[in-house]
């Protein structure tokens, strides 16, 4: 198996131009975020979780054992 060279080196034309790219407005600046309603938010979130997933235990249990 001969090496490989590597690509081959091409010129490109005495025409050629990369796209241009437009210029846009540098982003915004974000509001400030309020830590104790995000961490109030995520608890009321995890309480929901864990009844959804109490629910969920309880009606397995029920179907399992009425049979």
């Amino acid at each position: 198996m001969s090496e490989y060279p590597g690509p081959p080196i091409a010129v490109p034309p005495q025409d050629f131009h990369p796209e241009l790219v437009e210029v846009v407005d540098p982003p915004r600046r974000l509001p400030e975020q309020d830590a104790a309603a995000l961490d109030a938010d995520e608890r009321r979130a995890r309480r929901f979780t864990l009844l959804v997933g109490a629910i969920a235990v309880a009606a397995l249990l029920i179907v399992t054992l009425a049979r």
